[in-house]
């Protein structure tokens, strides 16, 4: 039920249209701040940004199985994004449902605005842990929040804790054109962070 739950979802990023446009429609692009790093993420990104989006040049994106994409210009060099899936947003069915793809995108879209921000042409590397897990604050400063997820940056490095009303948790670290003792530092602090947070 809940991979059918209507939502809106926003996220104004530093970067203009057109750059935020070949972000979302180029495969190589999307593959640097779309989900994280696992054997399937090409297919995935396939599926999602090829076989079935259909691509409304400049500004939108639909998607039939997972909404559609909007970008508005919101001032020099800022682009809003905002994805939607059609519904009832206020019906009360949906009160206290957790949306598998409303979270899934809130976390997406603030990966593209942090690349965007500190890295847009960067190799990305990401470090993933799950299980079950609480919310705990991570170091940093606090780069979105939801009711379901925190973000933190350190200058180029992002952490999102998500953790379901399961408890079900995963949290995903984001670098940047990472050195191996950089990305292994990365590692430590992870194990550290997912420490404090696994139940």
């Amino acid at each position: 039920m809940s991979m059918d739950k209507p939502f809106r979802v926003e996220v104004t990023v530093d970067a203009p249209r057109d750059a935020v446009w070949r972000a979302l429609t180029e495969p190589e692009q999307v593959r640097h701040w779309f989900g994280w790093e696992y054997d399937g993420l090409e297919a995935e990104i396939k599926l999602i940004f090829e076989d079935h989006a259909t691509l409304r040049p400049p500004d939108r994106i639909e998607m039939p199985e997972d909404g559609l994409i909007e970008l508005v210009e919101a001032g020099e060099d800022r682009t809003l994004i905002r994805v939607t899936k059609p519904g009832d947003l206020d019906a009360l069915e949906w009160k206290d449902v957790y949306g598998d793809i409303e979270e899934g995108w809130i976390t997406f879209l603030n990966q593209l605005r942090h690349r965007l921000a500190f890295a847009p042409d960067g190799a990305r590397r990401t470090i993933t842990r799950s299980g079950k897990a609480r919310m705990v604050e991570l170091p940093g400063t606090e780069w979105h929040a939801s009711r379901y997820q925190r973000g933190f940056a350190d200058g180029a490095e992002l952490a999102v804790l998500g953790v379901k009303p399961s408890g079900d948790g995963m949290l995903i670290v984001t670098l940047y054109d990472p050195s191996e003792e950089q990305y292994a530092a990365a590692e430590t602090r992870a194990d550290a962070l997912w420490a404090q947070a696994s139940t």
